[in-house]
């Protein structure tokens, strides 16, 4: 079969995946109409079952998929020939492809995209560290900040001011959207964030491999800037830390007192935004070989996280620099910033020794604030919300959802998992933490499960290739679709009327290349639906 020609998929009719074959509305005219002039609206009711719609890739291994606010787009992100890409689409009024372009290089997996709320913006995170901004209606690559450590979850707050990224080590980072700056962090977790949800009224659900889901109240408040918390390593005799320059690249430093100097490198002081050949003033410096004269740019500026620093002055010189970093953080900082080390975080603590020297302009900033937490018997792997932010759809496994030998090794030889307690989808209530309902068919790692918008069903997916659509009340599946490999994303599209799989596929390297479905789209079948907001 051809991957999904465009076409009215949401009036006309829904396109097979057995072939192009056009079958009777799922919706009746006069509902899709109320639905498409509702604003915020979502269909609401019984689900019946799934109609096959449309798959939009079966090469590539595809790790997440994600809807826009208005159901009028959805994105993935799957593993190409060299390197992770992302790929956008518009859903109406027709299907079409807008771009499929490279997000970064394939050893690091992208397992996050989250659209903002007003569909504007399209945020991706993944195991290089990095955020990265796109405009959601071209894809076009807007911004992007590389943190400390792996990401694997990212969530837009509803007022569209932040962002938080969740990291393979249990941290939260909340950052501004206008510019990626930072704003604040907490470490809530033990292990990976596996998930982020925000609900309407602002409230976050951060879910874990620690086998915690952990409720936040997100804040706008004044913020501390005269403290930061930064990771570092040790490198060449030297602690290294991550800094950017004049709001650009990031740098790694070295920590060296004894330099008489902050220094970078030529090229990253032209990453910085500094034209080294239109400096005129020098400094002399030591170096192995003897002294020499360095450039120097007045009134520079360097943000740590939330520690920043004006009016610093940079000396660029290459041969003052040890080997492995960008620059040297010298004299001039160490006589305005204490540095303690914590190595049973690894992080340096960095505190200005004068908090007057902090922006005497207020700065607001989104701070985290601990609200509650559940605790259960198995591993958090994915965690929605519905419309109303009442209910939790969260996938759960007895065993970490991690890949490794023994895993392979078993698919390898056919072999089946048997039913477990909780290898389980579930509902929960998000007040609560009270498990409303658990369905335990998937054999293995339940890895995602999608809520639909009016809380009533649950999408889930798992690496025993199954694609289950549950509902309140019943035992057995409404619906269930077998995939060629592991189901790595489910998704309820937000106005209930589309659920979205991200799956691996088996690959093939002859003919056309294309196996199974990995990226595929269903359209939900309601006994009587309304439209509800």
């Amino acid at each position: 079969m051809k991957a999904a020609a465009p076409g009215a998929l949401w009036l006309v009719g829904v396109l097979s995946l057995a072939g192009c074959q056009h079958t009777a509305p799922v919706l009746a005219p006069d509902t899709a109409s109320r639905l498409e002039s509702t604003p915020g609206g979502f269909l609401a009711g019984e689900a019946l079952g799934l109609e096959d719609s449309a798959v939009l890739d079966r090469k590539d291994f595809v790790w997440t998929l994600a809807f826009s606010p208005d159901s009028s787009r959805v994105a993935y992100s799957h593993l190409g020939a060299r390197e992770y890409q992302l790929a956008l689409w518009t859903l109406r009024p027709s299907l079409a492809r807008v771009v499929d372009q490279g997000i970064n290089p394939s050893e690091f997996d992208v397992e996050a995209l989250a659209f903002s709320r007003d569909g504007s913006l399209l945020a991706s995170a993944g195991w290089d560290g990095t955020v990265r901004l796109y405009d959601a209606a071209t894809g076009a690559l807007k911004a992007s900040l590389r943190t400390e450590e792996p990401l694997t979850a990212v969530a837009f707050h509803p007022a569209g001011g932040y962002l938080v990224a969740g990291s393979a080590q249990g941290l939260l980072t909340v950052l501004r959207v206008g510019d990626l700056g930072f704003s604040s962090e907490s470490r809530p977790h033990t292990d990976r964030v596996s998930a982020l949800a925000f609900a309407p009224d602002g409230t976050l659900y951060s879910g874990s491999w620690d086998k915690r889901i952990r409720v936040f109240d997100a804040r706008e408040e004044a913020l501390r800037r005269e403290q930061a918390r930064v990771r570092f390593e040790r490198r060449g005799g030297f602690a290294v830390v991550g800094g950017t320059l004049n709001g650009k690249s990031p740098v790694a430093f070295a920590l060296d007192s004894r330099a008489p100097a902050v220094v970078l490198g030529t090229q990253a002081a032209a990453a910085a935004g500094i034209d080294t050949a239109m400096l005129q003033e020098t400094v002399s410096l030591p170096t192995a070989l003897g002294s020499t004269l360095a450039r120097v740019a007045r009134g520079q500026h360097l943000r740590l996280k939330g520690l920043e620093l004006d009016g610093l002055d940079v000396a660029v010189c290459d041969a003052c620099l040890p080997p492995g970093v960008g620059g040297v953080l010298g004299a001039p900082f160490a006589e305005r910033v204490d540095v303690a080390f914590d190595d049973a975080t690894g992080e340096a603590v960095l505190t200005l020794k004068d908090p007057v020297q902090a922006k005497q302009e207020a700065q607001q900033g989104l701070v985290l604030v601990p609200r509650t937490g559940f605790g259960f018997e198995a591993h958090v792997n994915d965690v929605t919300l519905d419309a109303a932010g009442r209910r939790l759809g969260v996938a759960f496994s007895e065993a970490k959802a991690e890949r490794n030998r023994a895993v392979y090794e078993r698919e390898k030889k056919g072999l089946v998992e048997p039913p477990a307690e909780w290898n389980a989808a579930a509902l929960v209530d998000a007040g609560s933490g009270q498990v409303l309902r658990k369905w335990t068919a998937h054999r293995g790692v339940v890895a995602s499960a999608g809520i639909s918008p009016d809380g009533r069903s649950l999408a889930s997916g798992g690496w025993d290739k199954q694609l289950y659509v549950w509902r309140e009340g019943l035992d057995a599946p409404v619906a269930e679709r077998k995939f060629g490999w592991s189901v790595r994303r489910v998704r309820f599209s937000p106005d209930g009327r589309l659920v979205g799989v991200a799956a691996w596929t088996p690959q093939k390297a002859s003919g056309n290349q294309e196996s199974d479905p990995a990226a595929a789209l269903f359209s939900v079948r309601y006994a009587a639906p309304t439209v509800e907001r």
